[in-house]
């Protein structure tokens, strides 16, 4: 319900892929509602004399039956406010006009309030994609961050005072007959909404959840930019590489923390809880961490990312990542996807083979290597699994997964080594001359648990990796014909 002086509006917006099958009880996904990167909704505006909804006012046959399904005209009660002032200015861009609605104020619920301070920008005519470059020309005078939340639903989070739910993005299955292009774009305008509508959650900082997804849809656009390789114009895929890997590091301290606290701290205070030297080690880790997520956060909010982000959308919109984008420039973008999945798949298969092969020779820096080299076959193996025979596919991904298991317990224990350094230097510091020996015995004392539990914990997953591979190299790989 809206009130602009003395005209009171009901209003009521849904995502334009709001069909039968949602009033059913499936819900849309990020990418149905804000495909291409921007809010495509479909509004349903009635003026009416008084406060109270009238739910009959709203023409639209799937919403009536969700009403009468719920019972929504008996339920309805206000659960937040928005109040704000709003200056709007008239652009024009080429070929397109845009309206710039600057808004001030405040998101209220019973027990708490949010700030309102954004510009919006709305396409009245023309070109979807002039909106990112006026947006991106705006980055280059004034710092912001882009907000994936509509003021509605930042309204019924603070009424269910819950933390931001982290998004853990379904992947996108390709189909026969799709072009290079069109798989590369699916593929990732889905790891695009991962990223960003995890943005919330690293923001808040609650549930590492958040992190942790994002970093995942960070990994997987990394990799799937890296598959694409022989389609990318130069300066768009250099772009992508360099920011790519500068946001996927600004998160990784706190992922590191996260997992080393989780996985052996909490175990092992677990398993020894008269143990007081973990206790010290516990309260120093648990400070990283938080300087871990500090840096998280202030790499969401930094403008380097707002840019990225909005290179990318242009680029998924006009195509411009694209080598024949590129005068003079030709590209496979438009030939069929399956030759070009069968050779990349080959191409990736082959460096793991010739690895794997000596896996019980392989020195740590090796296994280091294979595990990278596995995890990249696994990755181009998930963006092309819809174009192969589901079984056979399956099979092979899960032993892929077995292996990137052992292997990333491997590589989470060689990294709680090195995490053990910066408590130590942490500890080093923290030391007074004037204390004694005591505190640096319990510090020394509680290093040398985790070593111990580290080792072990390599020598058991380095001992059962050597048959997880003989597993995983008994298969035929799943593109190869007959």
């Amino acid at each position: 319900m809206r009130r602009d002086g003395n005209r009171l509006t009901q209003t009521l917006k849904a995502p334009l892929a709001f069909t039968a099958a949602a009033v059913a009880g499936d819900g849309p996904s990020p990418s149905q509602i804000n495909g291409n990167g921007l809010q495509h909704l479909q509004e349903f505006e009635a003026e009416l004399e008084t406060a109270e909804p009238d739910l009959a006012r709203i023409d639209d046959a799937d919403l009536q039956a969700l009403f009468r399904r719920e019972s929504l005209a008996d339920e309805l009660e206000p659960v937040f406010t928005t109040t704000f002032d709003r200056r709007t200015v008239p652009l024009e861009m080429a070929d397109t006009a845009v309206e710039l609605a600057l808004d001030q104020g405040y998101i209220r619920g019973a027990d708490d309030q949010e700030q309102i301070c954004e510009a919006e920008l709305e396409l009245k005519a023309g070109r979807p994609s002039r909106l990112y470059e006026l947006a991106l020309m705006l980055a280059r005078d004034v710092g912001f961050r882009l907000e994936g939340r509509s003021k509605a639903a930042r309204g019924y989070q603070l009424y269910a005072a819950e933390p931001p739910k982290p998004y853990k993005a379904a992947k996108p299955l390709l189909e026969p007959g799709q072009t290079v292009a069109e798989a590369f774009t699916r593929q990732a305008r889905s790891c695009v909404d991962q990223v960003r509508a995890n943005e919330a959650a690293v923001l808040d900082g609650r549930d590492p959840e958040g992190v942790h997804q994002m970093r995942v849809g960070l990994r997987r656009l990394r990799a799937l930019v890296t598959v694409y390789k022989s389609v990318f114009a130069a300066e768009p895929y250099s772009y992508l590489r360099t920011e790519l890997r500068w946001l996927q590091q600004q998160l990784g301290p706190a992922r590191e923390w996260d997992v080393f606290r989780a996985e052996t701290l909490v175990p092992l205070r677990n398993r020894l809880p008269s143990e007081d030297s973990l206790e010290l080690l516990e309260t120093e880790a648990h400070g990283l961490q938080r300087e871990g997520y500090e840096q998280a956060r202030t790499a969401v909010t930094d403008p380097r990312t707002a840019e990225l982000l909005l290179r990318l959308e242009l680029w998924l919109a006009e195509g411009g990542w694209r080598a024949s984008s590129v005068p003079g420039q030709d590209d496979q973008g438009d030939q069929p996807v399956e030759p070009f999945a069968r050779a990349t798949l080959a191409k990736r298969a082959k460096k793991v083979t010739k690895l794997g092969q000596r896996h019980d020779t392989l020195s740590e820096g090796e296994l280091h290597r294979l595990r990278i080299q596995c995890k990249k076959l696994r990755y181009a193996s998930e963006f092309f699994a819809g174009l192969f025979p589901k079984k056979a596919t399956k099979r092979y991904l899960k032993g892929q997964e077995a292996i990137q298991d052992r292997l990333g317990a491997v590589n989470d224990a060689a990294t709680g080594q090195r995490l053990l350094d910066d408590l130590d230097r942490r500890l080093s510091n923290k030391r007074a001359p004037e204390a004694g020996g005591s505190g640096e015995a319990l510090a020394a004392n509680a290093t040398g648990i985790v070593l111990g539990w580290q080792a072990a914990l390599m020598d058991r997953e380095l001992a059962a990796f050597h048959a997880t591979w003989d597993d995983f190299a008994a298969q035929k790989p799943f593109w190869k014909k007959g």
